[in-house]
């Protein structure tokens, strides 16, 4: 993730950026259409916008593409933006909480109304990624996992699908009517708060090979990210943008923002990058 690379990226709306692979041997499964997005990770915020938009362009091989202008309408300002620091039970870093403290003051410096309230939950659809898309993909890509992948990726796979209960075909069903119903809600809220802050991952940064070391390591991972996972899982568009160093490793905030709205993301983490400054460019001087 840009988040472990001192890097600024945006993972767009569905529809935002076209995809085709004309190496696939099939069609994904449809959870795997929803949630699969395209975008870019710079060093520099102002890289992504541009990145983002270059590739945004039409391309009739996907389906899903949507002719939305890249910019939208003004907001009204000032902006509001919804602070949340709900762990769900997890032990946050307390870095990460101030990380967000830090993202929040530099966005009411810019001219931001930041609040710290009550989001729609996030541990439901976080849930929903392990129960719901782990069952599509064990039937889709797990053959070929079994057959082609290494050792280690099969462990982790094995790992994965024990983190929910899976569900059957009539559960997959009334799971795909259900996250219409939580991306309602969220969509609600974000008519009334623009941009939401919160954390990426609740942790410190973990070692390369974290999440092969045992069950109990990608559980906490996964715990740790469900801020990540689940935005993933609801097709929302959201932004990370480098904090500074927690623990003495990079760290970053999520910016989560309306569909289709990755402008108004965008401008939320050019204003923290301008108090932060390039993350990147820290991080080599500090090796030289």
């Amino acid at each position: 993730p840009s988040f472990a690379c001192g890097v600024s990226t945006v993972k767009p709306t569905l529809g935002r950026v076209p995809a085709y692979n004309p190496s696939m041997g099939g069609e994904r499964g449809l959870l795997s259409q929803l949630m699969s997005v395209q975008g870019v990770m710079c060093r520099e915020v102002r890289d992504v916008r541009l990145g983002l938009e270059v590739i945004s362009g039409e391309d009739p091989r996907d389906p899903w593409w949507v002719p939305v202008p890249f910019v939208g309408p003004e907001l009204p300002k000032p902006v509001k933006v919804a602070l949340t620091r709900e762990t769900y039970g997890y032990p946050m870093h307390p870095g990460i909480s101030d990380s967000l403290d830090r993202a929040a003051g530099y966005l009411e410096d810019a001219g931001y109304a930041v609040e710290e309230v009550t989001v729609p939950p996030i541990d439901r659809p976080a849930l929903f990624w392990f129960e719901v898309l782990f069952h599509e993909i064990e039937t889709t890509l797990g053959p070929l996992a079994r057959e082609h992948g290494s050792e280690t990726i099969n462990q982790l796979f094995d790992w994965m699908l024990a983190m929910g209960e899976p569900v059957d075909a009539e559960g997959y069903r009334h799971a795909i009517a259900e996250r219409s119903a939580l991306t309602r809600e969220w969509n609600n809220y974000l008519a009334d708060y623009p941009l939401i802050l919160s954390p990426f991952l609740m942790r410190a940064l973990y070692p390369w090979d974290y999440d092969a070391r045992g069950r109990e390591q990608l559980y906490d991972l996964f715990r740790a990210a469900i801020y990540s996972t689940g935005i993933n899982y609801l097709s929302l568009p959201a932004g990370v943008v480098p904090i500074g160093l927690v623990d003495d490793l990079p760290a970053g905030v999520q910016i989560i923002g309306r569909r289709y709205r990755e402008d108004a993301i965008l401008d939320a983490m050019q204003a923290i990058e301008n108090r932060v400054g390039v993350l990147s460019q820290q991080l080599w001087a500090r090796k030289s």
